[in-house]
């Protein structure tokens, strides 16, 4: 509620003194600066405990469908996690045999693929093959080769710091799932009471969407890589087990993730031969055509409701904003953004 030119909050405003306003204000600037600081400082953190969430948010309607049906909720954890687990190890057992023998193909017929490249035009341009060795020598340099080793070391410690975020992620979504029902009582505690029918509203309408939107997602995801994988191995496209699982990676960035991992499949069809290319972006764009108006939205109905254009602004902000992340996620944040919208904006703008 504003205040009067005369009430005592302005009064008293009126009369501090400016070593205290100064006192008042520079302290405020610091907090503000300390909270930034620890923001950036703690942004790994925040991100695992953000993605870490929406995990929890779309398990939970797998443990809750489970224990509607009456089964214990330590049970229905126990089962969703081992069934995680069964289906994580037998994906991986059936793709290491195939990425094994694709990359044994790979090394078999590396002298092919450097002679063929030692042939062509790109190779004579730069002097052929004594010519591109002249350069290398020339770049081999001690600076050149320590700079080199450096990003290789960069490169590995990254790996592994990724892995150990990606562990921690995946314990703190156990965390969040098993204190599910206590966090979530909590977050309603923290409205007035007279706004807590309607805040727990707001709340359930929320989690619901994220997790229909995560677990039409993975299967969105799921259903491009086995279909991507049938093609491959129809079109003899090599390394289909690895480009498979990209393309299924890739497919859950909304709108421009499976463009993306068909313009990748398109260029190792090219190396097979111009046709294959030709056959792969024929599929792809039919595929993705089919993906978008016919399998997303009969998966995306019951969940969130978002136009392409939103998505698409969605996925742009969320991209320049928080990265790769950012990306994934921006469609769940903008549908809870919109649901937040109408149920408490639009009704206060509609009776003003």
């Amino acid at each position: 509620m504003s205040e009067k030119p005369g009430s005592p909050a302005r009064r008293s405003l009126a009369n501090t003194p400016p070593l205290t306003a100064g006192v008042l204000f520079g302290a405020g600037l610091a907090l503000v600066t300390a909270a930034v600081w620890a923001v950036q400082e703690l942004g790994t953190v925040i991100t695992a405990l953000i993605v870490a969430a929406f995990l929890a948010v779309g398990l939970e309607r797998i443990v809750s469908g489970m224990t509607k049906r009456g089964m214990p909720r330590w049970l229905a954890m126990t089962i969703l996690f081992l069934g995680l687990v069964i289906v994580f190890c037998g994906g991986i057992a059936a793709i290491i045999p195939a990425i094994v023998r694709e990359s044994a193909e790979f090394v078999e017929n590396a002298p092919g693929y450097y002679d063929a490249l030692m042939g062509s035009r790109l190779v004579e341009r730069f002097g052929g093959e004594s010519g591109l060795l002249q350069r290398a020598e020339g770049a081999l340099t001690p600076g050149n080769l320590t700079t080199a080793l450096g990003g290789v070391a960069g490169g590995v410690a990254s790996f592994f710091g990724g892995l150990v975020w990606t562990i921690t992620t995946l314990l703190l979504t156990l965390f969040i799932l098993a204190a599910y029902n206590q966090l979530r009582r909590g977050m309603v505690r923290l409205f007035a009471a007279s706004q807590r029918e309607q805040s727990d509203r707001i709340i359930e309408g929320i989690l619901r969407q994220i997790g229909s939107y995560l677990i039409g997602a993975l299967a969105i995801g799921a259903l491009a890589g086995i279909s991507s994988w049938i093609f491959m191995a129809i079109a003899g496209i090599p390394y289909g087990a690895l480009l498979a699982l990209l393309v299924a990676l890739l497919d859950l960035i909304p709108q421009i993730g499976a463009t993306i991992g068909a313009v990748v499949v398109t260029l190792v069809a090219l190396a097979v031969s111009p046709m294959t290319a030709v056959a792969s972006a024929i599929f792809f764009i039919a595929y993705q055509q089919l993906e978008n108006w016919v399998i997303y939205p009969t998966v995306m109905r019951s969940a969130v409701k978002v136009s392409n254009l939103a998505a698409i602004v969605a996925v742009l902000v969320g991209g320049t904003l928080f990265g790769v992340v950012g990306i994934v996620l921006s469609v769940p944040i903008y549908a809870a953004i919109r649901l937040i919208g109408k149920e408490l904006v639009l009704p206060r703008l509609d009776n003003s």
